[in-house]
């Protein structure tokens, strides 16, 4: 194994955001303070105009959801935001090489519509009759999850921001499938609330990732217990933890899949959800990911983690209009504060 496909590293635990307060080259910096307050703006502006807006998203029909997300994504196409110089510069990154400037235009306007109308048909899926929510989404690969639940040792999912990923989850609890994610509960109380309605009204469990010690041991009595833990694994960890290729840039990735699975004797599945057809979707679950070991417990969590990223990639090229470009996921590689 090269040196160079796998390393451990120290994450820096703080950041800087752009926007006011202290200066740095030509731009000025948001320091943890100003970052804060307007986010407390944020909350409170998100009380007085949201909930007209999940009260229009539950009575207008499916297809006025997707011509809503659309005119919204259309709008967004306007204005040169943060995200915007982001996702173009993450694309670049990755497909620069490969891809034309105007390819990469219009993946970025297409993630655009998809994200906005996937937040939008999410909300309207959790108050579907179940039969019309179920019907929506195709599942491949069922006789591969049924196959490992009945093992007993309970399932990792490990998945990705791809397609409508939230509905993967609440189409596997529709089902009558043991399912809890996790996931960094939202610091915006409305966002925090709305989602707690929605994971309840289909049926997920909740584990909330930003509770570290809690989360690893709600996520060891579900899969003791038989059940199933959804993961999405392609965002940077908020702590140390170990670097792996991606797209062939080193990045730090989340390891809990892995260890989890080497610690419970759990099967990890890769399960992705993706739009397919128009606005219908299908979700692959493939087949279980079999980890290699040879004794020494650091190196094989790093290797089985880097193994695990590398099939990742293939849905990401097969469908980069539905990835999350947003993120800031290769931040040695590429200066966000300076885009």
């Amino acid at each position: 194994m090269s040196s160079t496909f796998f390393i451990t590293l120290t994450k820096k635990k703080s950041e800087d955001y752009s926007i006011p307060s202290r200066k740095e080259g030509n731009i000025v910096m948001m320091t943890k303070k100003w970052r804060r307050r307007w986010e407390d703006v944020g909350e409170k502006l998100t009380f007085i105009f949201a909930p007209p807006v999940v009260l229009l998203i539950k009575f207008i029909p499916l297809s006025g959801i997707y011509l809503l997300g659309r005119a919204f994504a259309r709008v967004g196409t306007l204005f040169p935001g943060r995200r915007k110089k982001i996702a173009l510069a993450n694309l670049r990154l990755v497909f620069g090489k490969r891809k034309g400037e105007e390819e990469i235009d219009a993946i970025y306007k297409q993630c655009l519509t998809r994200t906005i109308t996937s937040f939008l048909e999410a909300m309207k899926f959790c108050v579907l009759p179940p039969p019309v929510a179920k019907g929506r989404i195709e599942i491949v690969g069922k006789e591969i999850l049924d196959a490992t639940l009945k093992k007993g040792k309970g399932i990792i999912i490990a998945g990705l921001h791809l397609g409508n990923f939230p509905l993967l989850a609440a189409k596997l609890a529709l089902e009558g499938y043991p399912i809890a994610v996790i996931i960094k509960k939202p610091r915006n109380r409305y966002i925090a609330r709305l989602y707690t309605r929605m994971t309840d009204a289909v049926g997920v469990g909740f584990i909330n990732g930003g509770e570290r010690k809690e989360a690893a041991q709600q996520s060891l009595r579900q899969l003791r217990g038989g059940g199933i833990v959804y993961i999405v694994i392609d965002q940077n960890p908020p702590y140390p933890d170990i670097m792996v290729d991606f797209f062939g840039y080193a990045v730090p990735s989340f390891k809990g899949p892995v260890v989890l699975a080497m610690r419970t004797g759990a099967a990890i599945l890769p399960g992705f959800i993706v739009y397919s057809n128009g606005w219908r979707q299908k979700l692959f679950i493939e087949k279980p990911f079999t980890l290699k070991s040879t004794g020494d417990q650091e190196r094989d969590v790093a290797h089985n983690l880097a193994r695990l990223m590398k099939l990742t990639e293939g849905y990401i090229e097969q469908y980069p209009e539905q990835w999350w470009w947003w993120h800031r996921r290769w931040k040695r590689h590429i200066d966000y504060k300076h885009l």
